[in-house]
């Protein structure tokens, strides 16, 4: 199942990062908003390669980006509308 962590993370991110709500991201993906938190939260585990392909065409990244391990050292919480991290 650690394809569909990684899926998880790097969507979650990669929306964070562009500043997305969940709700924005599952429309511009023409998804189903319920069907795009299950898959964010983890509790959807049937996800089929197009699921995938439109999350990425939506996030503007190529599909292998959102199944590849993520260098997780960044939290989260950071990305949120494209905060950035301060320097120390």
């Amino acid at each position: 199942m650690e394809i569909l962590e990684n899926l998880r993370y790097n969507v979650k991110r990669l929306r964070l990062a562009k500043g997305l709500s969940q709700e924005r991201l599952a429309e511009m993906a023409g998804l189903e908003y319920k069907h795009y938190q299950r898959i964010e939260s983890g509790h959807w585990k049937g996800i089929q390669m197009r699921t995938v392909e439109v999350l990425a065409k939506a996030l503007e990244v190529a599909a292998y980006i959102l199944i590849c391990p993520a260098d997780k050292k960044q939290p989260l919480a950071n990305l949120r509308a494209g905060r950035k991290q301060r320097k120390r």
